[in-house]
């Protein structure tokens, strides 16, 4: 092997494998197997003994995921040129998505120069027949498909250990925690059970969430993600704005909603759409496995109805309601002091207010609130006004585009003629050997014949290196799709801002005190890009 060549070890295992592999099923796809499978192999290959080895591991990533941190920081590093060469144990460690996995093979790995190995299947795409053979298609299809079973086989056994009461979700709710000697039971957490049990009385008493939400901040009472990082807990990332927390309305509701205080267990609220994507969609009530007496209750079933009962008189007389999803800025418009999605208040004229102050007193949040038709305005306006200026670039866009096409036909043409002749030497070097070996050549004559040949060849590598490196820069995403001012074409002409527009092209409205607006775009990037390139 070539100096200079680096190979990545791939190891992947999924939840799926974990699960079956407790049932009883030999480890032959655990990481440690699967790494010593790899260092086995490379250790019998004289051609990797100089090679420096690096290795990718994505432990609990299902197959049919292509969007796993170690690929990903594996495949970037491809494209910077930094990997020649990836060896997985078989194909289905590499990923079970049949159509996926040929094109990472057939396409994506020759045009980045990297050789992929998998070991069990047989497969060295340095040996051409082996990617597209019809055995190697066939295997990728039998691992999609035998994904595919697993994953309703785990989604099965899920559903019967749901049935008989079993907790299955990673972390326990606020509360309770797991039982040390089963993971699938919970256990009343003493210190953080008095905290909704006072939540619940207070809620019985007629104390309106919001009022309840202000008490526990002035007691300095731990929110719930604060209290699971007190005691340990493992989860790392958290659905909350700063790592600082605080109670909120919502909060409250959420736990006076939640019927596992009585003791029950609930499985199956929301569902994956598609096998081994992490998209999830919510399930209807009347499919949910809910079990009773599943574990010990923290409220009783009518200290929990007495609770419910205040919340949805409150709900119903209570003016302020979370954005909806219908209306133009759904979830779009954020305080720009404590960062949390400001409240749409549902008078006669709509309007936006954070309701930070509500709760506590930590942020200097401005009490004004703002016209949803003002902000309509705002964005509309400063839509227009890029757009104006997206279709004057676009033309000098296209003229720059038309002219890195013609650089990429140019440079692909040379690519070919310099492989031929590449080509053409390796033939000229295997013609000098014949006539060595035959005697037609002295030694002197042959080493002075293949020193030229070499460094003809050393010349036009180089030149074919440069290459391949200028036209992989022409083809990386830098090149703006003409969607973007199409799009941004058809803005020009828009009378007001319609809920089709908004979720689009807006990601957000920052507001700060004394009315100052902050407009974050989805394509803010490629338009930045666009202006750049013209």
């Amino acid at each position: 092997m070539e100096k200079g060549i680096v190979i990545a070890k791939y190891l992947r295992i999924s939840a799926e494998d974990t699960d079956i592999r407790k049932a009883g099923k030999v480890e032959s796809n655990s990481i440690g197997s699967q790494r010593n499978l790899i260092d086995n192999f490379i250790g019998r290959m004289p051609e990797f003994a100089d090679a420096d080895i690096l290795e990718f591991c994505d432990d609990g990533w299902s197959g049919k995921n292509f969007e796993r941190p170690a690929f990903k920081t594996m495949l970037e590093q491809m494209k910077c040129g930094s990997i020649n060469c990836m060896i997985v144990k078989d194909l289905s460690r590499f990923g079970r998505d049949y159509l996926t996995v040929g094109n990472y093979i057939s396409h994506v790995f020759p045009f980045l120069g990297v050789r992929f190995i998998a070991i069990n299947d047989g497969l060295d795409s340095a040996h051409t027949m082996d990617a597209d053979s019809l055995d190697i298609l066939f295997k990728t299809l039998l691992y999609d498909l035998y994904s595919r079973d697993l994953s309703y086989k785990v989604r099965s056994a899920k559903q019967f250990k749901a049935k008989r009461g079993d907790f299955l979700s990673p972390f326990a709710p606020y509360g309770y925690i797991k039982a040390k000697k089963n993971k699938n039971q919970l256990e009343v957490d003493l210190e953080s059970a008095e905290i909704i049990h006072w939540i619940f009385k207070m809620a019985a008493d007629g104390i309106r969430p919001v009022q309840i939400a202000r008490i526990l901040n002035a007691k300095q009472v731990l929110t719930p993600m604060m209290y699971k990082r007190k005691i340990g807990c493992s989860r790392s990332e958290w659905p909350c704005v700063n790592r600082q927390n605080f109670w909120t309305e919502n909060t409250v509701i959420k736990i006076l909603c939640d019927e596992r205080y009585m003791g029950k267990t609930i499985y199956g609220k929301r569902m994956r759409d598609q096998v081994g994507k992490a998209h999830v969609v919510s399930v209807p009530q009347s499919d949910w496995i809910a079990v009773e007496n599943a574990h010990q209750a923290i409220v009783s079933k009518e200290e929990f109805e007495l609770g419910k009962e205040q919340l949805q008189a409150y709900l119903k007389h209570d003016k302020i309601i979370s954005s909806r999803k219908g209306t133009m800025l759904y979830k779009k418009v954020h305080c720009g002091v404590c960062g949390h999605i400001m409240k749409r208040v549902n008078a006669k004229q709509p309007y936006y207010i954070c309701n930070t102050p509500r709760f506590t007193d930590a942020y200097s949040c401005t009490k004004e609130h703002i016209l949803e038709s003002d902000l309509t305005k705002i964005v509309l306006k400063e839509l227009q006004i890029q757009a104006l200026y997206a279709v004057e670039s676009s033309h000098i866009w296209e003229e720059k585009q038309q002219k890195r096409r013609k650089d990429i036909d140019v440079t692909t043409k040379m690519l070919f003629q310099l492989k031929q002749s590449q080509t053409k030497f390796d033939c000229s070097m295997q013609s000098l050997y014949e006539k060595f070996a035959f005697g037609e050549l002295d030694k002197t004559a042959y080493l002075r014949a293949k020193r030229d040949i070499v460094k003809n060849h050393d010349v036009v590598s180089l030149q074919i290196e440069k290459l391949e490196a200028k036209l992989k820069n022409l083809n990386t995403d830098k090149i703006l799709d003409n969607q973007l001012t199409d799009y941004l074409n058809q803005c020009t002409e828009i009378e007001k801002l319609i809920n089709e527009i908004a979720p689009d092209v807006l990601e957000k409205i920052v507001v700060y005190p004394d009315n100052a607006f902050c407009i974050i775009w989805n394509y803010q990037e490629n338009l930045r890009q666009l202006f750049l390139d013209s």
